[in-house]
């Protein structure tokens, strides 16, 4: 009978202990898959189901290694729902593939990672972001910047407020938007919240060694709407200047969310209008994991050809595990 109650005892023991070490560590699944039937403006394409953000499969995770240190780690696979095709012919961990280490110090990481200047004052400012035929991709990046970078060192930040990042990447496998990739990309961003308050800078230098992205932005949060400005300049792989400004509104109404801006993008060397859109929206919340959406979009642009539409839209359903 003693026996058997040492041997309860120690197994129960090595379970606790086990059940203690299988605790430190955890690893999260998740996703999106998005779709609408859609108008895409600047195509020459009629109507289509179109992935509405980017349908994705996410794995991230993180170990206790103690004194506050974890290791973490996060990839992300980007795929077309329409088709059930990966969204990048040559790159299957399209949207992220990170490791690194984590404590008081902030976080360093290692891989494929946005850039900072995206990441706190490019992105934040869309309303948007990404999302949908009504995203200011162009106007935020000026047709300059990317929105991540592979083989990248990256550290991060976030105290009292403040947020900051910064990242330095290898040319290689970073083509920029316009130029060559001659030499190392890096990028830096931070940001500040404060109650209704949030401001943001960016600067972003591509793997060109030319081209640059300055940008600053900034939102006020009045409980019935929220107002937000940007404003960009730089200058892109051509030597030639670029400007971009843009504002924006969204309000919440019901269960959803109304989401309005308007903006342009310059050449300033040629007087070109490069981008010039406004959109307006309706995202309605089933959930908190599904939503569904309708935007409209109108773009316009100097060099914009006759056979290319000018009104977008979209009708889609979004749900995110």
């Amino acid at each position: 009978m003693t026996n058997n109650i040492r041997s309860t005892a120690i197994a129960l023991a090595l379970a606790t202990l086990a059940g203690g070490a299988l605790a430190q560590s955890s690893v999260t699944v998740y996703g999106r898959v998005d779709l609408s039937l859609a108008q895409q403006a600047d195509a020459v394409k009629n109507n289509e189901v179109r992935n509405g953000s980017g349908s994705r499969l996410g794995f991230r995770g993180v170990e206790d290694l103690g004194d506050g240190l974890k290791a973490v780690f996060q990839i992300e696979h980007r795929f077309n729902a329409d088709e059930g095709k990966q969204s990048n012919d040559t790159r299957f961990w399209e949207g992220k593939a990170i490791v690194g280490l984590e404590g008081a110090f902030g976080r360093v990481s290692l891989g494929r990672e946005e850039n900072p200047a995206y990441t706190f004052s490019q992105t934040v400012a869309d309303p948007w972001g990404p999302d949908t035929v009504a995203s200011n991709g162009s106007i935020i990046s000026g047709r300059i910047g990317t929105t991540r970078y592979s083989n990248s060192v990256n550290y991060r930040i976030a105290a009292n407020g403040f947020t900051f990042g910064a990242q330095v990447a290898e040319a290689d496998g970073n083509a920029p938007a316009t130029g060559t990739a001659d030499e190392r990309a890096w990028s830096l961003g931070g940001a500040y919240a404060a109650g209704p308050i949030v401001v943001g800078l960016g600067y972003e230098n591509p793997a060109d060694e030319d081209d640059h992205w300055l940008t600053v932005n900034g939102s006020y949060n009045f409980g019935i709407a929220k107002v937000g400005a940007f404003f960009g300049t730089g200058q892109n792989g051509t030597d030639q200047k670029m400007r971009s400004w843009l504002v924006s509104a969204t309000a919440p109404i019901g269960q959803g969310e109304l989401r309005v801006s308007y903006g342009r993008l310059e050449n300033r060397d040629t007087d070109v209008v490069r981008d010039q859109q406004l959109g307006l929206g309706y995202h309605y919340a089933l959930s908190k994991r599904t939503t569904v959406y309708a935007d409209v979009v109108r773009e316009n642009r100097d060099d914009m050809a006759d056979d290319l539409k000018k009104t977008g839209y979209d009708i889609g359903i979004k749900h995110n595990f």
